[in-house]
């Protein structure tokens, strides 16, 4: 069995990736992140780039879970590193980590992602179309994530705007403006009296240029939980749930 391969970033976080508060905002942290996997898959000619440009696929992450014991803080050096670990026939599950200037681990995540057919919208087999897995284990299990379920009703809802700007390679919506759109529907003292502690988050239908959504979101303040949900019309996009704790 092939030795499962892992594959770092160094950086310091600048004022650009944080919030008001100083910490980094969470889609910041994920673009690190998948900025990380990207150099990784381009080592085998297989990031979003080329595989768009050269197979006409493209990776899409379906589900993430993410534990967080330190938010990264502006001017903080950080070592990103990610390992894919396993497959099967659809799916490439892929770990991140995140370790502070003591190499302590502050941020882990666990993603799932597929490729799909750019032009028909559809997945398409993995395994079938990659030489280089870097080491991940082949297998038929499927990896269980958090199941997540829209409330009945919500504290708050906010139209979103889709520019030309929202939109990667794959021709949707880039997944890292969710989560700033999620954020957004948050109370502005909220936010300054709370950090993330976990997230997990499902993307069910992707959105493109024509799409008018709007973002929702309910809180559970006993638990220190908010649930937060994408629609365009009738159609759920993506769903989220996050848990905080007081600063």
């Amino acid at each position: 069995m092939a030795e499962k391969q892992t594959f770092a970033i160094e950086m310091e976080v600048p004022y650009y990736f944080v919030n008001f508060s100083g910490d980094m905002r969470l889609s910041a942290l994920i673009d690190v992140m998948l900025l990380t996997s990207e150099k990784q898959l381009h080592q085998a000619d297989v990031d979003s780039a080329e595989m768009v440009k050269n197979k006409g696929l493209g990776w899409v992450v379906v589900q993430y879970h993410m534990d967080i014991k330190q938010m990264p803080k502006l001017g903080q050096k950080l070592k990103i590193m990610t390992q894919a670990t396993s497959y099967n026939k659809y799916f490439f599950y892929r770990d991140f980590w995140i370790e502070d200037e003591s190499e302590e681990t502050i941020v882990k995540a666990e993603s799932a992602f597929v490729l799909i057919d750019i032009e028909e919208r559809k997945i398409v087999s993995a395994s079938d179309r990659l030489d280089d897995v870097f080491g991940a284990e082949e297998t038929k299990k499927l990896k269980r994530f958090s199941r997540l379920k829209v409330p009945e009703d919500y504290d708050f809802e906010q139209p979103q705007h889709i520019g030309y700007y929202n939109i990667d390679v794959n021709k949707h919506v880039n997944n890292s403006y969710y989560f700033d759109w999620m954020v957004d529907t948050l109370d502005m003292d909220f936010i300054a009296d709370h950090t993330l502690t976990s997230m997990d988050i499902k993307y069910d239908k992707e959105l493109n240029m024509d799409s008018q959504p709007i973002s929702y979101a309910k809180l559970d303040n006993t638990n220190n939980k908010s649930i937060h949900w994408i629609k365009n019309g009738d159609v759920l996009n993506v769903i989220a749930q996050f848990e905080w704790k007081n600063k």
